[in-house]
């Protein structure tokens, strides 16, 4: 789903929060312009007959404190709808990007993932929607409205009022575009001023040589003077633009109302009242219209951040539409012709199947044509040609998820969190206390945990390598699948903890069982052996089969280990 559906879609869900939204804008705007009437009455009535001040006075309070409320309920509804659009928008993006195949994540940088959940998913949700477009929202409704008022009041001094609004757009627009090309000329200086301090440290040494210290000091300054002084142009004429412009102009409103208004008030044409309203109104008029102009409501202005978000949207997914859910029983795995090569890494035609309760070892002579398949078996890569199959079922037609629960695989890197042990043990189901404690115990784990100040509480933190492998081994334990996939799982323990270790593993009953490891006589424990050489399949066949032929690779190599041990 591309970013505009999302946020489609968002806004679908809250359409009657934007309705309430809407109400309440211009119920508030209602309350600022009753309050100038409220005065108006005050003055030209009230006041003048001695009768019903308090009234009027707490009806003017009342609009004030309801104006107040309602600006407080239009904030918060604004950033409603602005953090859930950044909210759907960074899920979609963090799903995305989680669910991709490893082949398309590893073209994009985890930072740029991390940029475009922070940054870009708050500058389209919270600020272009929930801050920008609601503010030029609520300014329009309010310049409309105070727009008809004011012409209702007195349409002389109404139109003065707005007559000059066209008059500051074109002066703002000007001034913009002035502002604009001076940005750019510092940004050039400052570019340039950059450019030359990178390229002289990385020529330092020649500068030394040529005794050019001097002259590139007075070159230097010579480039910051530049780059400063376009600064302070733009620092003192943004500063008159943003505020003092606008007190200009207030200001020149207020006197031409009141110069005419009291013109208008002795021939009798109009009231001091609506004098007083229209200052009150004034100030506001100009507010809102400064914000129409400050906010940036088109959608060109969140086009990089909807671009970035939609590359990594489009992602291709490794769960794709994979029917099957659910497998009684795991009777066979098979390889059947599998082939796979992505740049120098490739496998061809590779053939082997395992029934429950075997164990398969793979060595490899040389290459890593056994990391190939260990990704092959839980998809993390998926076959060029060729098919594998749990119960004569082809695995791409089985639920990615469901086929990672049935599967148990033992990196030999480091894939451990931040966290304590007992979270990565038991990672990522609940926790149960019969099944950890014979983590514990198969992994060795036990003792070695004890002796921590923290025990399993402890925090992974400058752990050894070996300690870190037996983590990674519990949580095999833990997770306690139907089939199970080794690659150099062992390789970091001693040979004493590994023996150990690998006694558990061959313990495994009714499991299906492969062993990728580069110690052979750990191989010669399987059932079945498959050995690779230069990422080509060289021999395959049953253990004592393979023993028996002396002409096999894996009889000579067995016969090198012993030859090797008995020396």
């Amino acid at each position: 789903m591309q970013s505009k559906n999302i946020i489609t879609k968002v806004l679908g869900k809250k359409i009657q929060t934007a309705i309430m939204l809407f109400l309440a804008i211009i119920l508030g705007v209602l309350a600022k312009v009753f309050s100038a009437l409220i005065i108006r009455n005050i003055i030209d009535v009230v006041l003048p007959e001695s009768s019903q001040l308090l009234f009027w006075t707490s009806m003017f309070v009342v609009a004030i404190i309801l104006s107040f409320v309602i600006d407080i309920y239009i904030k918060n509804r604004s950033l409603v709808i602005g953090t859930e659009i950044s909210d759907a928008l960074a899920k979609a993006i963090y799903s995305a990007a989680i669910r991709a195949e490893i082949s398309e994540l590893n073209k994009i940088d985890t930072e740029e993932i991390v940029k475009r959940i922070e940054v870009d998913c708050d500058a389209i949700g919270n600020k272009y929607i929930g801050n920008n477009w609601l503010s030029f929202i609520q300014s329009a409704i309010f310049l409309l409205t105070v727009f008809v008022s004011m012409l209702v009041l007195d349409a002389t001094l109404g139109l003065l009022t707005f007559v000059t609004l066209p008059l500051v757009y074109m002066i703002v627009k000007t001034t913009d575009k002035y502002i604009g090309k001076a940005r750019d000329k510092a940004k050039g200086a400052q570019d340039e001023r950059c450019r030359m301090i990178r390229e002289n440290f990385e020529k330092i040494r020649s500068i030394k040589l040529k005794n050019g210290i001097v002259r590139e000091e007075v070159e230097f300054e010579r480039k910051s003077e530049k780059f400063f002084k376009h600064y302070r142009n733009i620092g003192t004429f943004s500063e008159m633009i943003n505020f003092k412009f606008y007190d200009l102009f207030i200001g020149l409103a207020l006197s031409i109302v009141l110069g005419l208004g009291g013109y208008l008030a002795l021939e009798d044409v109009s009231s001091a009242g609506t004098i007083v309203a229209f200052v009150i109104l004034i100030p506001y008029v100009y507010t809102n219209f400064k914000k129409i102009l400050s906010v940036r409501i088109s959608p060109s202005n969140i086009k990089n951040e909807l671009e970035a978000i939609n590359k990594i949207l489009a992602l291709r997914s490794e769960i794709k539409a994979e029917p099957i859910t659910n497998l009684e029983e795991i009777h066979t795995l098979r390889f059947e012709n599998v082939t796979y090569y992505s740049g120098e890494d490739r496998i061809e035609n590779v053939n082997f199947d395992l029934k429950r309760g075997e164990k398969l070892g793979i060595f490899s002579i040389e290459g890593s044509g056994h990391n190939l398949i260990f990704d092959l078996f839980t998809k993390m890569l998926r076959p060029r040609d060729g098919l594998i199959s749990i119960n004569n079922c082809d695995i791409n037609k089985i639920n990615t998820l469901y086929l990672r629960d049935l599967i148990t695989a033992v990196p030999q890197d480091d894939n451990l969190f931040s966290g304590t042990i007992i979270h990565n043990i038991t990672y990522p189901l609940p926790f149960d206390e019969y099944k950890y404690n014979d983590a514990l115990h198969k992994s060795g784990l036990k003792e070695i945990v004890a002796k921590f100040e923290n025990k399993d509480q402890s925090l992974i933190d400058d752990f050894s390598e070996e300690l870190m492998q037996r983590i990674t081994l519990a949580n095999a334990f833990y997770k306690d699948s139907k089939i199970f996939v080794f690659n150099e799982a062992t390789s970091a323990l001693k040979t004493r903890d590994e023996n150990a270790i690998m006694s558990e593993i061959f313990k495994l009953k009714n499991k299906l069982v492969v062993i990728m490891t580069e110690k052979i006589y750990y191989i010669a424990k399987c059932d079945k052996i498959l050995i690779l050489e230069n990422d080509q399949v060289v021999e395959y066949g049953k253990t004592d089969e393979l023993l028996q032929d002396r002409g096999s690779l894996f009889s000579k190599l067995i016969r090198k280990v012993k030859k090797v041990s008995a020396s």
